[in-house]
């Protein structure tokens, strides 16, 4: 099936826009004018909101749009159900009103698989989707070893999903810590990477991607900050997405993974500096001294955060996680676990598909149950962890934080964070 077939199917078979869809479209899109920006503003959509989205969900969309007479944008939404559902890739043609002439992109099998892009310029180990992020471990000392040793650096932990991506003068390359290629965060974070490495030449860096409420909490991804704005009272404040930037791996044609943490760290300081002084981008402070870590610990734990990772400042950049000369370990003031979703359990409010996830943790094989989970899901959040659930029952894994655990090895208020990263 080409991609006019798919449209045509899914026209003719098409009922009524939900209207859950309809809303999304006056306080999501209308409110952000993305109905402005053609196939560019269906891309913007789902990479704010399209987070584990299902396939009738983008199909109402596109349906949506055309309905309200903004064709461009259903077609970004168009080549994304497409994508999805059948495995194929969209043709990279305009498609006209009527969405005929266009030709089966892969007339001879089912199923597309894209080679990882390649930047000719770049060695194979700086390629996009070929990049091995260096992970932090749990600190197997107290914070106070880490502040007194001043062999380690200290940053503060961000509540995001680790991003590395390389900027060319042409195209910028979004990479997940787990090497999946992903949709662009923003087109103002796009346009201003692509005019920094226009006249930087090609670059790469190290951060987290998160979405900032009104409230100035972090998410990781645009629905939950947007739930927080809208429990505040401010429907139509939009999340605020910002890559906060650890270090650079690449600048002014280094290589800079062969080099000290202190090096990446300065050469990202000096990309931030050619960057917009605008909210979507921020360099992640660094504590060098005694007094700047105490300060650190301090703060964070003050304002409830997270928590901080500590890096050796003289380490060169070794992907993975390091258990032996921990070079990179993280401290946290909550303890945070990937469970398995084990049970939906049951509730009678309208609308709710479930009251609270029952959670276990893998060990060595063996599912042990960790208690409940209860809070910190959106309505939308709910509607995805239940497929999810249904479609894979004692498959799903989620991040969860919570205060602790108690005598009998339980959280202590369990939080969901969101799903676990396919690693």
């Amino acid at each position: 099936m080409n991609i006019t077939e798919y449209i045509e199917s899914k026209r003719n078979a098409k009922k009524k826009i939900p209207s859950e869809i309809r809303e999304r479209w006056n306080n999501r899109i209308l409110k952000r004018e993305l109905q402005t920006m053609g196939e560019a503003g269906a891309i913007q959509y789902l990479a704010d909101y399209g987070r584990g989205i299902a396939v009738p969900k983008v199909v109402h969309l596109a349906l949506c749009a055309e309905s309200e007479g903004y064709p461009l944008m259903a077609q970004g939404f168009w080549k994304k159900a497409f994508e999805m559902e059948t495995g194929n890739i969209a043709p990279v043609e305009k498609l006209n009103n009527n969405l005929d002439a266009i030709p089966d992109p892969t007339p001879t099998r089912s199923k597309t698989v894209l080679d990882p892009p390649v930047v000719p310029e770049l060695p194979p180990h700086l390629q996009p989707g070929r990049i091995v992020t260096m992970q932090p471990v749990d600190a197997p000392f107290d914070r106070a070893y880490y502040i007194n040793d001043p062999r380690y650096w200290g940053q503060p932990k961000r509540d995001g999903n680790r991003v590395v991506l390389v900027a060319t003068s042409d195209r910028i390359y979004y990479q997940s810590r787990s090497t999946n290629m992903r949709a662009q965060p923003s087109i103002e974070i796009n346009q201003a990477l692509l005019d920094v490495a226009n006249k930087k030449g090609t670059f790469i860096l190290d951060g987290e991607l998160y979405y900032r409420s009104i409230t100035g909490s972090e998410h990781r991804t645009g629905a939950q900050a947007a739930t927080v704005n809208i429990n505040q009272g401010s429907p139509t404040t939009q999340p605020i997405a910002v890559y906060a930037i650890f270090k650079a791996l690449l600048f002014e044609g280094r290589d800079l993974t062969v080099m000290s943490e202190a090096a990446r760290i300065e050469a990202a300081e000096r990309v931030r500096e050619y960057l917009p002084a605008i909210e979507a981008f921020e360099i992640v402070p660094t504590a060098r001294t005694f007094e700047e870590k105490t300060l650190l610990a301090q703060t964070q734990e003050s304002l409830e955060r997270e928590g901080e990772v500590w890096v050796q400042h003289d380490c060169t950049y070794v992907g993975g996680k390091d258990t032996r000369t921990f070079p990179m370990v993280r401290t946290k003031y909550c303890l945070e676990l990937d469970l398995v979703i084990t049970e939906l359990t049951l509730t009678k409010v309208a609308g709710r598909p479930f009251s609270a996830i029952m959670v276990a943790q893998d060990i060595e094989g063996k599912l042990v149950a960790m208690g409940s989970v209860g809070t910190g899901f959106s309505q939308e959040d709910m509607q995805e962890i239940a497929r999810r659930h249904a479609a894979n029952p004692g498959k799903v894994k989620i991040v969860v934080r919570s205060q602790g655990l108690t005598e009998n090895g339980k959280l202590w208020h369990g939080r969901f964070v969101g799903f676990c990263e396919e690693i």
